[in-house]
């Protein structure tokens, strides 16, 4: 083995004699009377990689896991710290040293010679006299262990960021919710040819643009309502491959493909979303040109495990690999790419919630997302993994969007509970305009007051997230006083679980933030299923 500058400050006759090195392998383990046959028989047994060091630091005897860990370089006669790279040769002498002069186990982080790029945890435990051997030195690679952790930390950043965002999006949406109520208020007062039309429809407009910005925030922070069902992954991307080749353009060939057993459980409008998002991404990385390839692929779970994904439960996944073939991610930035309002575009030209969009709708899915480079190292692909459900023998077609029709509320009895003074005041005024009595409370004990008195209500428009009670219990409690009365909550920031709660007591729910009409129309729809 030869000198290498800027190693430990081992000198050349340190280095072992060619007598020391068999072309043929290790020599017998204890052919110089230093290692105690059995023990060197057990170490050749064991997968991790393992050696016996002498008294004077050199190694006796390695075990074939340290032959396949740190190359053909190591020799009967080397020391350890030249297996590791320059940088880290004269820590790994210290601590070999100070375990055998100190009778003291130690542990080092160190890079191999043939590894620089991966730390390996280097262990020294001293051996009682009387075996031979002064002390073992393992070998342990900690890359998954470093995957692992590195995933985790991701995933702890992310739960904190969709905490941030669904935040924010609940203060915006009570924001929205008053300034599209009070401009359809005064659109009706401003018909179409008066001179403030045009200006309070451009505030609408703009309104409902805020609207759906927030709603991306909510994938994000995975708290906007789903409508999962069974679903055929093949047929739902086929149908979208009309729109995708007209959003990516002449200069990009799609190419879709793969052969499924299972379904997924998902909300079909969302997985839409994912994969117009990540199409449109890929179309913007190649500038226009280039190839997108969405491939669709079944993952049994005995194949988790070797995928290297160790967040991923060991159960049976549907994989969707979106892949194409622009410059990639760059390192610097492929921890942040699926954070709100990131991007790499100039000003004015991305929101940044494209991803984090994705990465909320899948998270909400049960799923992960993972990206890696393409093949060859061109261009990036992004993994989504979904549990597996059996296909159904045939899956109904997703339920049309439902439209707000015109609906009378004429005479109808309201109690609106609302903790936001600004929201309560506007939707006060316009359900009265609407024709509706109302009743305001602030919050859900004043609410309760209400419905133990004698005023008769015919409905109870509550919001959701309250302090002390929440409109889910506001609605269980209400229903206990007032059997049948029709209920509707409203939210901008609601967990799913809320949402199911509300679902199964037969409450309607209406997220904000909403147009006037909307909430009539909930008005009424929950009036018409209780009578």
């Amino acid at each position: 083995m030869k000198a290498t500058p800027g190693r430990s400050s081992a000198t050349a006759e340190d280095r072992p004699s060619d007598a020391l090195q068999q072309p043929d392998g290790w020599p017998a383990p204890y052919a110089d009377g230093e290692a105690s046959p059995w023990i060197a028989k057990v170490l050749m047994t064991l997968p991790m990689a393992l050696a016996l060091l002498s008294r004077n630091g050199r190694i006796v005897i390695g075990n074939d896991a340290l032959f396949a860990t740190v190359g053909a370089g190591c020799r009967p006669g080397a020391r350890p710290e030249w297996l590791v790279v320059p940088d880290d040769a004269d820590r790994i002498a210290a601590a070999v040293r100070q375990a055998i002069d100190n009778n003291l186990g130690l542990e080092v982080l160190a890079a191999l010679q043939n590894r620089p790029d991966d730390k390996q945890i280097i262990t020294i435990t001293p051996v009682p006299p009387g075996f031979g051997v002064a002390a073992i030195m393992a070998l342990r690679d900690i890359r998954d262990r470093q995957r692992l952790e590195a995933q985790v930390a991701a995933a702890t950043r992310m739960q904190a960021v969709g905490q941030l965002a669904g935040g924010i999006a609940h203060d915006f949406n009570n924001i929205l919710t008053a300034v599209l109520a009070l401009t359809d208020q005064l659109l009706e007062r401003h018909p179409p040819g008066s001179p403030d039309h045009e200006s309070l429809d451009e505030i609408g407009r703009n309104g409902r643009r805020a609207a759906a910005l927030v709603e991306q925030l909510l994938a994000f922070a995975r708290q906007q309502p789903q409508r999962q069902q069974v679903l055929e992954l093949m047929p739902l991307i086929e149908a979208l491959r009309p729109l995708l080749a007209q959003l990516l353009g002449q200069g990009v060939t799609l190419e879709i493909g793969g052969d499924l057993r299972n379904a997924v459980r998902a909300d079909p409008g969302q997985i839409e979303q994912v994969i117009v998002n990540l199409a449109v991404n890929a179309r913007d990385a190649m500038g226009g040109t280039g190839r997108v390839g969405i491939a669709l692929r079944d993952v049994r779970a005995a194949e988790i495990a070797a995928l290297g994904h160790r967040i991923i439960p060991h159960s049976d996944h549907v994989v969707i690999d979106v892949s194409d073939t622009g410059e990639g991610i760059p390192t610097a930035i492929a921890g942040k790419i699926f954070e709100p309002f990131f991007t790499t575009k100039p000003m004015g030209q991305g929101t940044g919630l494209g991803l984090s969009t994705v990465y909320g709708i899948v998270k909400q899915s049960g799923g992960y997302i993972f990206t890696r480079p393409g093949a060859g190292g061109v261009g990036t692909v992004f993994s989504i993994f979904l549990p597996a459900v059996p296909a159904p023998e045939k899956v109904a077609p997703p339920p049309p969007p439902q439209r707000s029709a015109a609906v009378s509320i004429t005479g109808t009895r309201v109690l609106l509970v609302e903790d936001d003074p600004a929201v309560r005041s506007i939707l006060e005024r316009g359900l009265k305009r609407q024709g509706a009595e109302v009743t305001t409370a602030p919050e859900a004990m004043s609410a309760l007051a209400h419905l133990d008195g004698e005023a008769v209500f015919d409905v109870l428009v509550s919001d959701v997230m309250m302090p002390g009670i929440d409109g889910v219990e506001l609605a269980s409690r209400a229903l206990t006083v007032r059997p049948g009365l029709a209920i509707v909550l409203m939210s901008g920031f609601a967990e799913p679980p809320l949402h199911r709660a509300a679902n199964a007591r037969g409450v309607l729910f209406v997220a904000k933030p909403f147009a006037l009409a909307d909430l009539t129309a909930a008005i009424g729809e929950a009036q018409r299923a209780t009578h």
